[in-house]
C-alpha cells in the first residue's frame, strides 16, 4: 500500500511533468546548451571561450570604452566575474583596461589583436548554421518570443528598476 505522502508526491510529479511552462523551460535549457556547445567547439580552435567572444561582441558593436558595470550589465553577470574576465582577456592581449582622470571606473576596449581575432577569425558560423533552418519570419517570431521572456524575466528581477529619486 502507498503511504498518503508518497501519493501526493506523485500528484505533485504527474502535475511537474505536463506543466507546459516547466517542458518550455527545459526545451530552453537543452537549446541554450547545445547551441553554447556548438559555438564553443566552434571557438576552441581559436584558444577563446564564448564569453569572451561575448565581450569581444560587445566592445566590437560599441566601438567605444565600455565600463565594466556596462559589461556586467549586458552579459547579465556578477561585476566581479566580469572583471575576473576582462583580467584574463587583457593578459592575451584582447582588451585594454584604462582610466579616464577624476573617474573610479575603468573602461575596456578592443586591443588590435582583439579586434583582429574578433574580426577576422570568430566566423560564428555555427549560429549561422543552427539558425538557418528557420525562415526570415521564424527568427523575427523567436527574436520577439525570447525578447518578452527575457524583458519579462529582467522585470519580475528588478534588474532595470531605478529608483524614483536618481536621475
Amino acid at each position: 500500500m502507498v503511504k498518503a505522502g508518497q501519493k501526493e508526491i506523485e500528484k505533485i510529479r504527474a502535475s511537474k511533468k505536463h506543466d507546459p511552462e516547466i517542458n518550455l523551460y527545459i526545451l530552453l535549457d537543452q537549446t541554450d546548451s547545445i547551441v553554447i556547445n556548438a559555438v564553443e567547439l566552434e571557438f576552441k580552435h581559436l584558444s577563446v571561450t564564448q564569453p569572451q567572444v561575448r565581450i569581444l561582441t560587445m566592445l566590437s558593436r560599441e566601438n567605444r570604452p565600455v565600463t565594466l558595470e556596462e559589461l556586467s550589465n549586458w552579459t547579465l553577470k556578477e561585476f566581479n566575474s566580469v572583471s575576473t574576465l576582462i583580467n584574463r582577456m587583457e593578459k592575451k592581449g584582447l582588451v585594454k583596461k584604462t582610466k579616464k582622470n577624476g573617474n573610479f571606473k575603468t573602461y575596456v576596449t578592443l586591443t588590435e589583436k582583439g579586434s583582429k581575432l574578433y574580426h577576422q577569425g570568430v566566423t560564428e558560423r555555427s549560429i549561422h548554421l543552427i539558425f538557418d533552418k528557420l525562415s526570415k519570419e521564424e527568427r523575427q517570431q523567436l527574436k520577439e518570443l525570447l525578447m518578452k521572456v527575457r524583458n519579462n524575466t529582467r522585470e519580475l528581477l528588478g534588474l532595470d528598476y531605478r529608483p524614483p529619486f536618481l536621475p
